[in-house]
C-alpha cells in the first residue's frame, strides 16, 4: 500500500534554486572523487550527434545557389547534396513524400538567410 503525502505538502516541496544548488554540489563532489555521471543511452546518442555536428568542418557554399536549390529542389534534398551533407540529403530524399523534407527545407531556408556572407558570396555550412 502506498503512502500518500497529503499531511503537509508544503514541507515536502523544494524550490528550484535549492534543487539546482544541491545538484551542483553533488556534481562537484562527483568530480572531486572521480565519479563519472551516468548518462542514459538516448542522452549519449543526442550528445554524440551534437558533438559530431559541432566538430564537423564547415565548408563554403555559394549562398545564392544554396538558396535557389533549397527553393526549387529542397523537397528532395538538393541543397543538402550541394552542401555535402549527404546523410541529411538522403533522409530528405527518402522522406520527400511525407512532407518532412518540405518542412525542414523551410527551416533551412529561414535559418541560412541571416548567415554572414564572405567576399565571394559564400556562407559556411
Amino acid at each position: 500500500m502506498s503512502k500518500k503525502f497529503d499531511e503537509n505538502p508544503e514541507e515536502k516541496r523544494v524550490s528550484m534554486d535549492e534543487y539546482m544548488a544541491a545538484k551542483s554540489e553533488l556534481d562537484e563532489l562527483r568530480r572531486q572523487h572521480g565519479i563519472a555521471p551516468k548518462e542514459g543511452r538516448l542522452s549519449r546518442i543526442v550528445s554524440n550527434f551534437f558533438e559530431r555536428r559541432d566538430a564537423r568542418e564547415k565548408i563554403p557554399v555559394n549562398r545564392k545557389k544554396f538558396m535557389l536549390l533549397a527553393l526549387f529542389t529542397g523537397w528532395v534534398g538538393g541543397h543538402r547534396f550541394y552542401a555535402h551533407h549527404y546523410k541529411v540529403a538522403v533522409l530528405y530524399l527518402l522522406l520527400c513524400w511525407t512532407g518532412f523534407s518540405v518542412a525542414m527545407t523551410i527551416i533551412d531556408f529561414v535559418q541560412f538567410i541571416p548567415y554572414p556572407v564572405d567576399e565571394n558570396g559564400d556562407i559556411y555550412v
